[in-house]
This record gives structure tokens, sequence and C-alpha cells, in this order.
């Protein structure tokens, strides 16, 4: 993973020859050693000559230490033990321990100054990046990206760099529900890796798997089911288990929309099925949530709520409120369509309290509020109802997705068909109906 970066700084090499020169008590001739002159040392602490590797290799020689703790200010051991750190991190996103993935990221990257290995850094802000955004941090880890793009973006940065770094940048900025911006950065980042010449599937496989989601909230079905397949073809090819499970499981999720709901239940249990090979019981319970929604939809109601009852344990028991908040809105949905109106309300409300402040799940709080407020609707409690729905449609505006404002405005419309308001109740039905054509009409 880390290998010695093809050019490094002459400013800070040349820093590096003089402090190391001086604490062994070395003069620049002596440093010479009439293989070149005291002037030429000069010009290399002063950091107008960059050595050639063959100089730099000579030079960490006789300053007493290795060629790479002369070029980066880091040794080889601090390299290897680097290395070792980031494959920690990476195991533990695997484990869904993302705050400490995140701790760890941070205290990899922070020694590593501009003359670091290009190939470190960027595998130590990629690895802290994905932690923030599990986490929420969305803001931060965006921040975290501006010094990535300048370097990826100067005299030094390859075009596939560029391309890691907009697929990251789209990833933030998608989860900020800014959808078309993002998609638009997705495009980009595969115009940037083809043009970098570069195979990188595991890159490629991840912007079609997130371009597949912008469609999908965009309701752009066919795009987003070909951006997906495009995905699942890349990780297969390269037998990356877990790939292949978080992708089958975005395969799902277009499938159901859809309509296709046997193909999508299959899908959704491969990625359950790998997990369980894989011992992510923490992915198995979150996939559980999306099989009980494909049962629900198939008609077994005591199957799905089961599976959400367990789907929510799994997620409390690692610390994920999010993923079981997820769990809780879907099993107040059953419960609302079951009448237990009660228990309902109680469970939306519970689950936007495990999903508040969470701006990078503004589908699911929305979705949520918006369960709550039929559990309202559907007591006769019209007023609450309506401030709820206030609440619901703020929230969607935010997700740029019609498909979710639809199912706002259908709401909508029941409650004023319930104040005898038909006129009106006709007009958002329309409205949610004209919103839900498909886009080829």
């Amino acid at each position: 993973m880390v290998n010695e970066a093809t050019s490094t700084s002459a400013t800070g090499i040349g820093t590096r020859v003089r402090e190391l020169r001086r604490a062994i008590g070395m003069t620049q001739d002596e440093l010479a050693a009439g293989r070149f002159t005291k002037q030429y040392v000069s010009q290399i602490e002063r950091g107008e000559i960059v050595p050639s590797g063959e100089l730099l290799e000579w030079l960490a020689r006789r300053l007493g230490v290795d060629r790479m703790q002369l070029a980066t200010g880091l040794s080889t051991s601090d390299y290897a033990r680097f290395e070792s750190e980031l494959e920690r991190g990476e195991h533990l996103l695997d484990v869904r321990r993302s705050a400490e993935a995140a701790d760890l990221f941070k205290a990899v990257r922070e020694p590593l100054g501009a003359d670091a290995p290009r190939p470190a850094l960027r595998a130590a802000v990629r690895g802290e990046v994905r932690a923030l955004t599990r986490l929420g941090r969305i803001q931060q880890a965006a921040d975290l990206l501006g010094d990535s793009r300048k370097r990826a973006e100067g005299p030094e940065g390859s075009t596939e760099e560029r391309a890691e770094v907009t697929y990251l940048t789209a990833l933030c900025t998608y989860l900020m529900s800014e959808v078309v911006v993002a998609q638009a950065e997705f495009d980009r980042s595969l115009a940037l890796l083809d043009e970098s010449g570069v195979a990188n599937d595991g890159l490629r496989s991840d912007i079609h798997q997130w371009r597949s989601r912008c469609h999908r909230r965009l309701r752009d079905w066919e795009a987003a089911r070909e951006d997906i397949e495009r995905a699942l073809e890349l990780c297969e090819a390269l037998a990356d288990t877990r790939r292949i499970a978080e992708v089958s499981f975005q395969a799902s999720l277009v499938a159901e929309r859809q309509g296709r709901w046997v193909l999508a239940r299959r899908y959704a249990q491969t990625t359950h099925d790998i997990f369980l090979e894989i011992g992510d019981r923490v992915g198995q319970g979150i996939v559980l949530n999306n099989l009980a929604g494909l049962n629900h939809l198939l008609g077994n109601d005591d199957l799905a709520i089961a599976q959400l009852r367990e789907s929510y344990e799994a997620c409390i028991e690692a610390d994920m409120p999010v993923e079981a908040g997820y769990a809780l809105s879907s099993l107040a949905d059953i419960y609302r369509g079951r009448g237990n109106l009660t228990e309902a309300e109680s469970l939306a409300a519970h689950a936007l309290e495990l999903l508040e402040g969470r701006v990078d799940h503004l589908p699911a709080i929305g979705t949520s509020q918006l369960v709550l407020a039929r559990a309202y609707l559907e007591q006769g409690e019209l007023e609450q109802a309506e401030e709820m729905l206030a609440t619901v449609d703020g929230t969607f505006e935010r997700t740029e997705s019609v498909g979710h404002q639809a199912s706002s405005w259908l709401t909508r419309g029941d409650l004023e068909r319930a104040r005898r308001n038909e006129a009106e109740a006709a007009r958002l039905y329309r409205q949610a109906a004209v919103a839900l054509l498909p886009t080829d009409l």
C-alpha cells in the first residue's frame, strides 16, 4: 500500500538534511566528503536542488538514517506501522466501529507531512472520510477533503487521484441531499477514471453504486438499475464479498422501487446470507429491515414484525441508533396499517428521537414524520396531523426527491378529505399523481 513518493519537497528534504547534519555535529564540507562542494550542500539545504534518488540514498547513509526518513521525515518502520494501522482501520469499518476507525485514521494521517508518500496519505484520508460520513459528520468529512483536492489538482497529482477525491466529494454532497450536484460529480469521477487509464474496479464499483442512489432519488429507475448492475458486475469480478453484499442490498432497493418485489427479496436474501457467512450480525440486522418491508408488501406481516424487532435489537446492541430508527419507522408503519395507532405513534416518535440531527438521513426522518402524521390523522387529531405535515414538507423539500414529496401531498389530500374539503383534496391527489408519472412520459 505504501510506496515512496516519486517526487518529494525540496524544502522538506533540505530542512531535514540541515537538521540531521547539525545534530551529529557535521559541517557541510564533511557531509560533501569530496563528492561535491560545500556550496552544493548549501543549495540542497536551502531547497534549491532536489537530490536524485542515488544522491538521496548516499546522503541518508552519511547522515545515519534510511532514505525514506530523509525523503519524507518518517522512517520505513514508521510507514510499516502506519500500514498496519490502516489495515486495522479498514477492519474497524468492516465491523462498523466507525468512531474508533475515525480516530485511528486521524492518528495515522496527522503525522504525515506534505512529503509523505501519496498512497499512504490517500488511504488515511479515504478511511477517515468513510468513517466520518457513517457517523453523520458530513461537513467535517467535506472539510478534510479540501487539502486532498489541492494535492490532487497540483503538479504531482494523478488523474486517478482526482477521480477518487471527486468521488468522495460527491459522496458528501449526496449525503447532504444535494442530489443533482452529487450526480454530476459522480459522472465527473467516472470520466476522470476513464481518462486515467487505470482499472481501479473497486472505486469504479463504488461510484456506480452511489450514482444509482442519485438516480433512485430522482426516480430514474432504469438508470438506477443500469448503474447497480454495473457495480455488481465489477465487485463480482473482484470477488469482493463485502462489496457484493452492499451492492446486492442496493439492487434490492432498486428492484423494490420498480415493483419487482420477488426479485428485490432475492437480492436482499443474498445480502443477508453473505453477512451471515462473514459473521456480520449488524449487517444482517440492517438488511432484515429491507426484508421485512418486502415481506410486508408480499402480505406476511407477522414475519415482517419479527424481522424488524430483530433488526432493531441488533442495531441497538451495536450502538447504531440511526439504523435502529429505520427499523422502528418501518415497524410503526406496519402497526399503523393494522390499526394499532397508539403503538404506531409511539414507535414513530421513538424513531425520530434516534434519527434526530442526522441530516444525511433526511428521507428516513421525513418518512418517520409522515408515519406519525398519518397516525394522528387516523386518530382524528387533525390539527396535530397538519402541524406534523408542515414539518414533513420541510424535510422532504430538502431531499430533492419528488417521490417523497408526493407521499406528503397524498397524506395532505387525506387530511383535506377528513375535513370534507373535497376540492382541495382532489387538487393534492392530482398534484401527487402528476409528480409520480414516469419520467419518460
